[in-house]
């Protein structure tokens, strides 16, 4: 049998992302605990599943570093400014602006271990990296600062984007933000970084790099509707 601990903080575990992770894992069983602001999970699975169990875990992880935390970091320079769609775009582009090195760097720091302390990788596996992350989040202040209105940020956004992919993607439901890649097939991992739905189909669009995005007329809430206009190619059934 196979078995690991993950140790996480409350402050990176909003919305309790790594159990509903944990969740998802074909052939893992687990237990939480709570302490001191803590949340602790003794993970395992029988021997023949280790080798999936085990790379799913290391997976969740690291998308969780790279994308809530990595987030956190970025809105802690920001204060207490309200996030709209354009702001979301924006802060979503430098989310993902170029991290192909940051997602194999992370990874390959969580490789290695057998057990893992979320917040010990973060401090101090990944120090250098948060120092980035916090300067992404000073950039986007002072960028706003300059009284930027909306088609400036959304144009900033586009060119922190680049080239993007020839995918189209379909939103099926908004409510319960289900997308699924029409060009390749299979549904969207869709992570759930911001406490607004609206904002985390923006992500997942800005995330896939897809160049057009199909949505059902039941499906097109207006608010959503301006924000995917300015960054993709919209079409509506």
């Amino acid at each position: 049998m196979w078995q690991s601990t993950i140790l996480i903080s409350k402050q990176f575990n909003k919305e309790d992302v790594l159990k509903k992770g944990l969740e998802r894992i074909e052939g893992l069983y687990f237990a939480e605990g709570e302490e001191d602001g803590y949340m602790s999970y003794d993970v395992a699975s029988k021997e023949y599943d280790k080798d999936g169990c085990q790379t799913a875990v290391r997976e969740l992880i690291a998308d969780i570093i790279l994308n809530n935390v990595k987030l956190q970091f970025i809105l802690s320079s920001l204060g207490k400014r309200a996030i709209d769609t354009s702001l979301c775009t924006l802060i979503s582009s430098m989310l993902y602006y170029e991290n192909k090195k940051e997602e194999e760097f992370v990874r390959k720091q969580i490789a290695a271990l057998k057990n893992y302390c979320v917040d010990g990788i973060v401090n101090f596996r990944l120090r250098d990296l948060v120092n980035e992350w916090k300067e992404l989040g000073s950039i986007i202040l002072n960028t706003i600062g300059k009284g930027f209105g909306e088609k400036e940020i959304y144009s900033l956004a586009l060119y922190m984007l680049g080239e993007r992919k020839d995918t189209s993607l379909f939103i099926a439901d908004s409510r319960e933000i289900l997308i699924t890649n029409v060009t390749q097939g299979g549904l969207v991992k869709v992570p759930e970084i911001y406490g607004d739905k609206i904002h985390n189909i923006i992500n997942a669009i800005v995330k896939y790099g897809a160049s057009e995005v199909v949505i059902e007329r039941g499906n097109a809430d207006k608010e959503l509707l301006n924000a995917l206009r300015n960054i993709v190619d919209v079409k509506i059934l």
